[in-house]
């Protein structure tokens, strides 16, 4: 099986990158193929918001690494979503590629409720992990880096298996946070032993987190 992270920090040192990196060797420990993309290593153009990729499912931005990407997403069979927290938000990186992680999305209209619905292109479905740190926010940051990651773990047919959300990193770096490694590198190898279990994702979990950030009226 193979584990695929996303990292939006500039940095591969860094408390973003420490944290995946804790969660991968936990991972990689128990019999797992990780794979590590730092974003800032990949040449992004932001997106147009032309939405042709809604009836086409491909992108009309040519010359860049997202498709490299995209390759990434679909050959793994779990998801890593990490972001560190710039001006109280997510970073720009990691914006970037949630906005171009749209030609995954399958967009109908509900007949009963007339609800637009959000699905994924992406025929099977897999389990996602989203990790956020900040150096000087509490936990109150983290409420918008949650919402858009389940934005994009929903369009790439990923449901939200687990969350680490780690603040107050100027303070003590992650590397320097026994509780938070041990926590990381165990979720790494619970992870895998989900996948090889078979028994898929937590229903109830999924559903609060459509209830809190899909429930939408049109």
């Amino acid at each position: 099986m193979k584990i695929a992270a996303f990292v939006s920090s500039s940095s591969h040192h860094g408390n973003t990158a420490t944290a995946v990196q804790k969660f991968l060797d936990g991972a990689k420990d128990a019999g797992a193929e990780v794979e590590i993309c730092y974003l800032h290593d990949y040449d992004m153009k932001p997106c147009r918001g032309c939405r042709a990729c809604e009836k086409t499912g491909k992108c009309v931005i040519q010359g860049d690494d997202v498709p490299k990407l995209h390759e990434v997403i679909r050959s793994a069979d779990a998801y890593v979503l990490a972001t560190p927290t710039y001006y109280g938000d997510i970073s720009s990186a990691f914006k970037v590629f949630v906005d171009r992680c749209y030609p995954f999305v399958d967009i109908w209209k509900d007949e009963e409720t007339q609800q637009m619905r959000f699905g994924s292109r992406n025929k099977v479905r897999r389990p996602g992990v989203l990790i956020a740190v900040s150096g000087s926010h509490g936990d109150m940051v983290f409420d918008s880096h949650m919402k858009v990651g389940y934005f994009c773990l929903n369009d790439l047919n990923s449901y939200p298996w687990r969350e680490f959300c780690i603040p107050f990193t100027t303070w003590t770096p992650v590397k320097d946070m026994p509780e938070t490694v041990a926590a990381l590198y165990q979720g790494g190898q619970d992870l895998v032993r989900h996948l090889e279990s078979g028994e898929g994702e937590d229903l109830a979990k999924t559903g609060a987190y459509f209830a809190r950030y899909r429930e939408l009226k049109y």
